[in-house]
C-alpha cells in the first residue's frame, strides 16, 4: 500500500455513528496489541487552545534533548501533522505502514456486531501503534471531540489538561455548559494530576466535582498558578518565573501559556526532568503554532485565525480590539453552518474598527459553509459576500492601505485551505 492509497482509506471510513461509545475502540486496539499501554502521555481536552497548549508543551518538554511526540487534529497542511516528533511530521512510508497494520483489522471487525471503526478511531490507533513502535519520552495526546466518548480516552496518563469549556459541538456534547463540561471532566482518571484554564464558574464546578470523585489533585489557573503581566510572571505554589514572553501572538494565549508551564511544571517533578527558569522563558518564546493568530505577510498585515466557534471568535475579538483598535481591519470569514454561526457573526460586527466579508471554500469535508440567506436581513446588509475565497482575498490586500489589517478566520479548515497560499 503506498501513502495515497493509505490516505484513501482512512479518509473514506465513515466519520460518526449516532450511540456514543468506546467499545468499539477498545476491541480495535485489542487486536491491534493494545499499544495505548505502551506509551508515556498527557491528555489535553477543551473547547479551545488544545492545539496552542500542546505548541507549549512541545517546546517546554522538548528541553534537554527530549523527544516529544504529539496527536493534534485537524492538520493545516498534510494528514502527517496529526502525528508528529518534536514538531516533525512523521513520514508518508510511515502513515502507509501504519495504515497496512490497521486495515486487517478494520475490515475483520466491519464483519461484527460492533462494526468496523470509524475515521478518527483508526487514526488514533495508528498513532498509539506509532509511539508504541517508536518511543519517545513523552506523547501529547489532544482529544478529538469532548472527552468522555472521544477515541484517545483508552489511556491512563501522566497529567489530565482540561484548557476551557465553552459553546461547541452541542449535538455531540449537550446544551448547557455543565453538560459540555461533564464530557471534557471524562478525560479525568484516578489519583492523575489535573491542569486547568477553566473559569466559568458553572463549568468549573463540574470539573472540581469530577476530580473530588477520583481524588485526581486539581490545579486551577488563577486560584492555583497565575500567569500576569507582560512581560509576564508565572507564580504557583513552588514554582516563580518572571519576564516570560509568548511566542504565539494573541491575548488568550497567556491562559494556554500558563495551563502549558503548570502542567510542564507536575510533568517534569514526576518524571525526575529539569526544567529551569531560563528554559521556561526559551520554551515560551520558541512557540509555535500555524493557523493561529499567524502573521503571513506585512503592509497590509495579513492574519490567519482558526476562530472556529464562539469562544474562538470572542478570543479572536479581544485579541483585535488590544493589538490593532487603532487601524482599519477586514475580516474574510468562512464559517460552517454547524456552528453557532449567528452569534460568531454577531460578535464580529461588534468591532468598530472592522468590516466583515463572508466566503467560501472546499472543505473535504463537504460541510456546508454559511451563506447571506442565513443571516438576518438587517446584518446581511452589513456583510460584504463573495463566494470564492481567492477573489474576495485578493480584493481585499489590493483594497486595504499598509497599515490596514486583513484577518482570515472562521474555519481552520478554511485557514489550512489559504495557508499554503502564502506559504509558497
Amino acid at each position: 500500500m503506498n501513502y495515497e492509497e493509505a490516505l484513501a482509506f482512512v479518509h473514506g471510513r465513515p466519520r460518526l455513528r449516532k450511540a456514543p461509545t468506546l467499545k468499539r475502540m477498545r476491541q480495535f486496539l485489542t487486536e491491534l496489541g493494545n499499544p495505548q499501554t505502551k506509551i508515556q502521555a498527557v491528555h489535553v481536552a477543551g473547547t479551545n487552545g488544545k492545539g496552542s497548549t500542546i505548541a507549549f508543551l512541545t517546546s517546554l518538554l522538548g528541553q534537554e534533548g527530549r523527544q516529544v511526540g504529539t496527536f493534534t487534529s485537524p492538520f493545516i497542511t498534510r494528514f502527517n501533522e496529526r502525528i508528529a516528533v518534536n514538531g516533525q511530521p512523521i513520514s508518508d512510508e510511515a502513515v502507509a505502514n501504519l495504515v497496512t497494520q490497521v486495515r486487517p483489522v478494520v475490515e475483520k471487525m466491519d464483519q461484527t456486531e460492533l462494526g468496523g471503526p470509524l475515521e478518527f478511531e483508526i487514526v488514533t490507533a495508528m498513532m498509539f501503534l506509532y509511539f508504541a513502535q517508536h518511543p519517545v519520552d513523552v506523547v501529547l495526546v489532544e482529544v478529538g471531540i469532548g472527552g468522555l466518548y472521544d477515541s484517545t480516552n483508552v489511556f491512563t496518563p501522566l497529567v489530565s489538561v482540561i484548557t476551557n469549556v465553552g459553546w461547541d459541538h452541542m449535538a455531540l456534547l449537550g446544551n448547557t455548559l455543565p453538560e459540555i463540561a461533564q464530557q471534557k471532566a471524562g478525560i479525568i482518571k484516578p489519583h492523575v494530576p489535573v491542569v486547568t484554564g477553566v473559569q466559568v464558574p458553572e463549568a468549573l464546578t463540574v470539573i472540581k466535582r469530577v476530580a473530588n470523585e477520583q481524588h485526581a489533585p486539581l490545579m486551577v489557573l488563577d486560584d492555583d498558578f497565575k500567569l500576569t503581566g507582560d512581560p509576564a510572571d508565572f507564580e504557583s505554589n513552588d514554582c516563580h518565573v518572571s519576564n516570560i514572553k509568548s511566542g504565539l501572538l494573541g491575548v488568550y494565549q497567556l491562559k494556554n501559556l500558563a495551563v502549558a508551564i503548570q502542567a510542564a511544571v507536575v510533568l517534569s517533578r514526576q518524571r525526575g526532568w529539569k526544567l529551569s527558569a531560563d528554559q521556561i522563558r526559551r520554551a515560551s518564546l520558541q512557540a509555535r503554532w500555524p493557523g493561529r493568530m499567524e502573521i503571513m505577510q506585512q503592509a497590509p498585515l495579513v492574519v490567519l485565525d482558526g476562530a472556529h466557534n464562539l469562544p474562538g471568535v470572542q478570543a479572536l475579538k479581544q485579541s483585535l480590539q488590544t493589538y490593532w483598535q487603532d487601524r482599519p481591519i477586514h475580516i474574510l470569514a468562512a464559517i460552517l453552518d454547524d456552528k453557532l454561526f449567528q452569534p460568531m457573526i454577531d460578535e464580529l460586527l461588534t468591532i468598530p474598527n472592522a468590516q466583515l466579508t463572508l466566503t467560501n471554500f472546499q472543505n473535504l469535508l463537504h460541510r456546508q459553509v454559511v451563506q447571506p440567506a442565513e443571516l438576518v436581513a438587517n446584518e446581511a446588509r452589513q456583510i460584504n459576500y463573495e463566494a470564492n475565497w481567492r477573489t474576495a482575498l485578493r480584493q481585499l490586500i489590493k483594497q486595504a492601505n499598509p497599515r490596514d489589517v486583513v484577518i482570515i478566520t472562521g474555519s481552520l479548515y478554511f485557514v489550512s485551505e489559504v495557508r499554503p497560499l502564502f506559504k509558497k
